[in-house]
């Protein structure tokens, strides 16, 4: 009783907030627009590829010159997502494209990241009751940032990695591939997720397991290659994947802001530092028994050495810490199960006593 207390009052301060947010989020709803550029970028890569335009060679996408400031410049450049990104979201332009932008962005990402939290909530198990706001104000957040593309894929990933009987390592592997068609930081958690499967698959000396991550890795590489094919393989990696290397590639946008990248981010071995760092992580993110663990352990490594500091990437974090939390319930509950079973069999060592031996009265 007192802990279901406790749940409703905290969930009542998160309904308030998702109220306030959301008022506060139409009212000002022009502000929200002002100081994100994703929106623009998106809409100029959509309405420039029907027209026959390749937006990762020309300079079609407007973003900000720096940080956003109330008189902030704008410098154009390249589309900085992968393929599938662009292809769906052309695909949601062409559907709802008609209300207007940034309006049809805003209502896209949030059918997206809508869909995310439905399918996350049946792998939690959470209570609508604190789960609904929750949920409410991370879609809200992001409704401005394609990052709820990149969620989705990643949350399907997972399920079907779970709830799956049929070649689910091979299937996750498949679909989180295609999330990091999207945006590369997902490359995180499909290497992570890759080298799992085959170090699983090796350690159990499971063929049929290893055989699927060797498998599926090759087919998410081949569509990788199909999706860029029609823009260029070398001009979509060097405006989407090598753009996020240097603050000499970004030369015109946002810098800066992580660890690294305040310490050395001139230095022309930044590049190479920041990778050999989360390299030599997810090295050693090998020792850990739990995929969760490992995710969450390289993709803090890469958000301190990232050479800007986004908040996207930070879709991967909370995705893995809520499913490491679960996991960790899970595991408690079932050690407790197991506890109360065997504290309920009979003890073999056990010595009967004399009112055992007794024969009740008829």
């Amino acid at each position: 009783m007192l802990f279901r207390r406790y749940m409703l009052a905290v969930s009542a301060v998160f309904w308030v907030g998702l109220i306030v947010f959301a008022v506060v989020f139409v009212v000002n709803f022009d502000y929200f627009d002002r100081i994100h550029d994703i929106d623009e970028a998106v809409q100029a890569a959509v309405s420039s590829y029907p027209n026959g335009i390749n937006p990762y060679e020309e300079f079609v996408v407007p973003r900000f010159q720096g940080k956003y400031a109330p008189n902030v410049l704008w410098t154009m450049g390249p589309y900085n997502y992968l393929p599938l990104d662009l292809f769906v979201y052309v695909g949601f332009h062409e559907a709802l494209g008609w209300i207007g932008s940034p309006i049809w962005f805003v209502l896209t990402n949030l059918v997206l990241s809508g869909v995310a939290f439905v399918i996350l909530r049946d792998m939690l198990k959470a209570d609508w009751i604190i789960y609904a706001p929750i949920a409410g104000i991370v879609m809200l957040f992001y409704s401005f940032d394609n990052a709820s593309l990149t969620l989705l894929l990643m949350v399907i990933s997972m399920f079907v990695y779970g709830r799956t009987q049929w070649h689910p390592g091979a299937l996750a592997i498949l679909i989180m591939a295609l999330a990091t068609m999207t945006k590369v930081f997902a490359g995180i958690p499909l290497v992570v997720l890759i080298l799992f499967e085959l170090q699983l698959g090796l350690k159990k000396r499971d063929w049929r397991r290893l055989g699927d991550a060797v498998v599926a890795t090759a087919c998410g590489a081949g569509i990788a290659l199909l999706l860029m094919l029609p823009f260029g393989i070398s001009t979509v990696l060097d405006a989407a994947v090598f753009f996020h290397a240097s603050d000499v590639l970004r030369e015109g946008t946002s810098v800066g802001g992580t660890v690294l990248s305040e310490i050395m981010l001139e230095s022309e071995y930044y590049s190479m530092v920041s990778a050999a760092i989360v390299f030599a992580v997810l090295i050693i993110s090998m020792r850990l028994r739990s995929l969760n663990d490992r995710v969450l352990l390289t993709i803090t490594a890469f958000l301190m050495v990232a050479v800007k500091s986004s908040l996207a990437p930070l879709v991967v974090a909370g995705l893995f810490l809520v499913l490491r939390l679960k996991e960790s319930t899970d595991a408690k509950t079932l050690e407790r199960i197991r506890s109360e079973i065997r504290s309920a069999e009979p003890d073999p060592d056990r010595q009967p006593r004399d009112v055992d031996m007794v024969t009740p009265a008829r």
